[in-house]
């Protein structure tokens, strides 16, 4: 901080002068200036925490996958079928042992709630196993 002299009456020692406290414009800059040098450095580094999170969350997503895949065939014996394109194609409830291999996974990636829901909801329901982190917008079984 800075003594800034705002009253000089005549013929008075610089002990007897008055002073106001205060940050120059000078001083406020350079704190300034600290400060963007500051977050400049902190940005990449937490860029990199924010990319080795999305990875982890993506090799999660795959390890999942895979441990369903080995629970589906332990409790039945055999892979999940390729499946058809989706609903559109075997409207009716009998029909879902020939959807894709993602829905027939679910229970087993303890996706037990959208597997046993009504066609409309498997339809629209985001299944979080094939989410990509970064991705816009969310993927649905036949999307």
């Amino acid at each position: 901080m800075s003594c800034f002299i705002y009253q000089r009456a005549a013929g008075q020692q610089p002990s007897q002068w008055r002073c106001r406290k205060g940050f120059t414009l000078i001083e406020l800059l350079v704190v300034i200036a600290i400060i963007g040098v500051l977050v400049g450095l902190l940005l990449p580094a937490v860029q990199k925490v924010r990319e080795a999170a999305n990875r982890i969350r993506c090799t999660n997503h795959l390890k999942q996958i895979g441990l369903a895949f080995h629970s589906y065939v332990d409790s039945l014996g055999t892979f999940p079928t390729g499946g058809m394109n989706g609903p559109t194609s075997c409207c009716s409830a009998d029909t879902r042992d020939r959807w894709t291999w993602a829905y027939q996974i679910m229970p087993y990636a303890e996706l037990d709630n959208i597997y046993k829901a009504s066609t409309a909801v498997v339809n629209g329901t985001p299944v979080p196993i094939l989410l990509l982190p970064d991705s816009a917008s969310p993927k649905t079984l036949w999307s």
